[in-house]
């Protein structure tokens, strides 16, 4: 199989896979340990918390495919790749300053016992990010291995502060404070790992070129996280705090899937970058989303034969009224990991149809939890899964079939443009 044929398949970043799926282990027995320590009234608060800290931590992800999309072979060979540290450093500085303005509100919105909880969340902004850049230097080079380390790590010191945690009773505000120490330890490591490509190329784009790709791909990322995590909390705003705990955990299995097959959509990221004609991305897309949907059927399956051990595993028997519901979380995770294939397609290649779709499915989501569906975990659980499956059917629709214009950063572009100015 030729280099090119075999970087077009998306088993391409397996090793990559292997390291995320064992870095979701570690995150999932990191909420067992958490649920157990504070109870299903504090950790449905938690969740809410640190679902609130999951949508401002986007600009990582943002980062991390556009800096990757600057560090492909063709980019290094015409010096315009770029490392996107001072960028990320201060979003990350902007977003903890505004997060601890608002402090005092988010702590009585979502009912936290001190604002201290919301304040040690917004300190992990900035390592957030700039981990977050120094993935995508990883990422755009195809340094799977490297790139592995740093989600092992990541999840290895949030694992480590998890077990502190339990042994010292802590309580969310301290929770999310060990959480912290974990963040700056990982951004040290990352650091350390991608040293040796920390190099910014000669040609590099100006600043403003990069904001407003930032800009762009934190919409759609936005509308993603919009999609796939509001629910937990919207279900704490209109379920009683017990039931809203129970959701929580539930929903950890959906987002099992969801986070555990993101590697799918982070390799194809270099991939598409540079262009290809439209079947071949056609066929990358579609075994792509193949291997998110079986994937995401082993854990229903697992969800649907074994709710009594995976909750008790997870939570305890405070939350054995999470037991139905697992299926139910695990088939939405599945849905929304589809959807994230075809977002991260049209971010590589610069095309934000599926942007506009994300987000307007997110608003109809919201509203119809808030005004409509919100008497049940059930009643959420269906509206959010259904409205993951429209989108997911919309984007398979949007799969290119034939020929297609390449990209803004393709090498075909680039060739383009130098005969242009020749």
């Amino acid at each position: 199989m030729s280099s090119r044929a075999r970087r077009m398949l998306p088993t391409a970043g397996l090793t990559l896979g292997v390291a995320m799926g064992l870095a979701n282990v570690m995150g999932y027995v990191f909420v067992a340990l958490v649920s157990a320590t504070l109870g299903p009234a504090d950790f449905g608060g938690y969740s809410a918390l640190n679902t609130y800290g999951v949508l401002l931590a986007m600009p990582a992800g943002a980062f991390q495919v556009i800096v990757a999309r600057r560090q492909t072979r063709t980019h290094r060979a015409q010096h315009r790749h770029v490392t996107g540290l001072r960028s990320s450093l201060v979003v990350g500085v902007l977003l903890a300053v505004i997060t601890i303005a608002l402090s005092p509100l988010l702590r009585d919105l979502l009912r936290l016992e001190t604002a201290w909880s919301v304040v040690w969340l917004a300190l992990m902004l900035p390592p957030m990010t700039v981990t977050g850049a120094l993935q995508g230097v990883l990422l755009g080079r195809e340094a799977y291995g490297r790139l592995s380390l740093v989600y092992l790590v990541t999840a290895g010191t949030r694992l480590a502060a998890a077990g502190i945690a339990v042994g010292w009773r802590f309580d969310v505000a301290e929770v999310f404070g060990a959480t912290l120490v974990a963040s700056v330890a990982t951004v040290g490591v990352a650091l350390a790992l991608a040293r040796r490509d920390l190099g910014t190329g000669s040609r590099a784009p100006r600043v403003l070129v990069l904001l407003d790709d930032l800009v762009r791909s934190n919409v759609a990322l936005a509308g993603l996280m919009a999609l796939s995590s509001l629910d937990v909390v919207l279900a704490r705003t209109v379920l009683t705090d017990h039931d809203s705990g129970s959701y929580a955990l539930a929903a950890l299995f959906g987002k099992v899937v969801f986070w555990g097959t993101q590697f799918v959509a982070l390799a194809i990221v270099p991939i598409l970058a540079d262009s290809r004609t439209g079947g071949q991305v056609r066929a990358t897309l579609h075994r792509s989303a193949l291997g998110v949907l079986l994937i995401g059927s082993v854990v229903s399956l697992g969800c649907a034969l074994l709710p009594g051990p995976l909750v008790a595993l997870s939570g305890g028997s405070a939350f054995v009224d999470a037991e139905p519901l697992l299926v139910w979380a695990a088939v939405t995770g599945t849905l929304w990991a589809v959807v994230q294939v075809w977002l991260f397609a049209g971010m590589s290649r610069g095309d934000h149809v599926m942007t506009v779709v994300v987000w307007l499915a997110a608003a109809v989501q919201a509203a119809l939890v808030l005004v409509v569906f919100n008497s049940s975990p059930y009643e959420i659980f269906a509206t959010v899964g259904g409205t993951a499956g429209v989108v997911a059917l919309i984007g398979l629709a949007r799969v290119p079939r034939g020929g297609m214009t390449p990209s803004p950063d393709s090498a075909e572009t680039a060739e383009a443009l130098g005969m242009t100015r020749e």
